[in-house]
């Protein structure tokens, strides 16, 4: 059994229903999963964009397209919680998560998401080939399925 940091865009996906996300959820359910901060506000923030058809721009300061979409989002947010266990960010993974940004040139949140999962020793199960280099060279585990093609369980070294 491996503990896994599972990114938004696993969970994105299935909510939306890929079947490959699905599969690659369905691969580690009897797991302990885990989201972090960054990942928790990904999720309800991706799906809103994606329920609404509207930009960052058209959603800020538009609760109206928003309540829209209570119940919806609400089904989200028991998905997160019921699904996945959310790990606190600590001062040493935002450092670690700078570090990354400097050193393979993650964009802040993957940086935020590739260190807690090295601080807390998790894998993580992800289809975003920009975390397959930093993940290798920091020896963090990655699940991934290959850009949701074929499920695949890919290990790093540990």
């Amino acid at each position: 059994m491996r503990s896994s940091l599972v990114d938004s865009s696993v969970i994105i996906e299935a909510l939306k229903g890929n079947p490959v996300a699905k599969r690659l959820l369905q691969s580690i359910e009897n797991d302990p999963k885990f989201i972090n901060p960054i990942i928790f506000s990904e999720v309800p923030f991706v799906f809103l964009k994606l329920v609404t058809g509207k930009s960052y721009l058209t959603l800020r300061g538009n609760p109206e397209a928003i309540e829209k979409h209570r119940d919806k989002l609400e089904k989200v947010y028991l998905y997160l919680r019921d699904n996945f266990s959310e790990l606190p960010l600590t001062e040493e993974i935002e450092e670690k998560a700078f570090e990354f940004i400097l050193n393979y040139g993650l964009l802040p949140n993957d940086a935020l998401i590739l260190s807690t999962a090295k601080f807390y020793g998790l894998a993580l199960v992800t289809p975003d080939v920009d975390f397959s280099f930093p993940a290798s060279s920091e020896g963090i585990a990655l699940i991934t399925g290959d850009s949701f093609g074929e499920t695949e369980r890919v290990v790093q070294k540990d």
